[in-house]
């Protein structure tokens, strides 16, 4: 692949990080909850993923995770890591880079989403007990559906509005001209 259209890439991969992080960060401090966040920070990397595709979103995910946890005043339990892969992840191998196909991307922010909380709620009953995974376990399952709902709009949009960007990133063949 040609070097300046790979740098492309790479500064969206960082763009979409860096929001990440932001709405991370500000939804933990508006929260006061280190352990119990919104998943809207996964938005760009679902985007990222399904743009991208899954590398450039699983590489999304951890660093974003490393640079949320060092930005963080909560420190680093390595399990809650899981979560952002998911998200970096399965999206772009569910939807895959197949345009305008809402019903897909519905199912692969709803099927990551099951996922994503699985591996939280995993990760809670790891570092703090079955009474503290219990209990959050029941407001996560609750808040799939809502939250799925709020993130497939967002981004659904989101695909529409950038649509001029996306097309150069999903396009078979890739000229430099181009981006």
């Amino acid at each position: 692949m040609n070097k300046h259209i790979e740098l492309k890439r790479m500064a969206l991969a960082a763009a979409l990080t860096a929001i990440s992080i932001t709405i991370d960060l500000f939804f933990k401090q508006l929260l006061g909850l280190p352990n119990f966040g919104v998943p809207f920070y996964a938005i760009p990397l679902v985007f990222g993923s399904i743009l991208l595709g899954p590398v450039y979103g699983v590489l999304m995910s951890v660093i974003g995770d490393a640079i949320g946890v060092m930005l963080s005043p909560y420190g680093y339990l390595p399990l809650f890591v899981i979560s952002p892969i998911f998200w970096g992840l399965l999206p772009g191998l569910i939807r895959g880079k197949q345009k305008a196909n809402w019903a897909r991307l519905g199912l692969a922010v709803f099927i990551t989403y099951v996922f994503a909380s699985l591996a939280n709620t995993f990760a809670i009953y790891y570092y703090y007990g079955i009474e503290s995974a219990t209990a959050t376990f029941y407001a996560r399952v609750g808040l799939i559906p809502l939250n799925t709902i709020i993130m497939f709009f967002i981004i659904k949009e989101l695909e529409k509005k950038l649509k001029p960007v996306s097309d150069r990133f999903m396009s078979p063949q890739l000229k430099t001209e181009e981006l």
